[in-house]
């Protein structure tokens, strides 16, 4: 009587643990994030050049905050998780620079949008390089209208 007594006051339930939910193996994840970005890639690419014109920035940011989302929703293989998740912030640290950059030359604002350019730029060439950490090799290239 007293071991159920015991378990109890440990927590124990008499319930099974649940196992953690499997992991993609480093293949799998490679093949999941390589599709995420040439998805994203696709969608920045339909959308043509970058210019003075916040319009196209405005969509491109949202093009971007779609492809960080969708990775987001990525799990990486064990041991991963640091570098996928510094990927990640620094997906988010490059759509809210091109936010920026739309919001800036909204108002006509050009050396601050050159700052928030320079600041994307930076991200994404940060991006490029934790790509190739993790193995993501269509993650690791230019995105096909960014100008540099």
């Amino acid at each position: 009587m007293a071991l159920p007594l015991a378990l109890t006051a440990c927590g124990g339930s008499g319930k099974k643990p649940q196992a953690a939910p499997a992991r993609p193996t480093q293949k799998q994840f490679v093949a999941s994030a390589n599709a995420v970005c040439v998805q994203s890639d696709r969608r920045i690419y339909r959308l043509g050049r970058l210019s003075i014109d916040p319009a196209g920035w405005a969509e491109t940011a949202a093009a971007a905050r779609v492809g960080v989302a969708q990775m987001s929703r990525l799990t990486p293989p064990a041991g991963k998780d640091a570098q996928f998740a510094r990927f990640v912030a620094l997906g988010h640290r490059l759509a809210s620079g091109i936010q920026k950059v739309h919001d800036a030359l909204a108002t006509k604002d050009y050396a601050t949008a050159r700052r928030w350019q320079n600041d994307a730029t930076t991200a994404d060439t940060a991006i490029h390089r934790q790509a190739q950490k993790l193995g993501l090799t269509f993650c690791q290239q230019l995105l096909t209208n960014w100008p540099a």
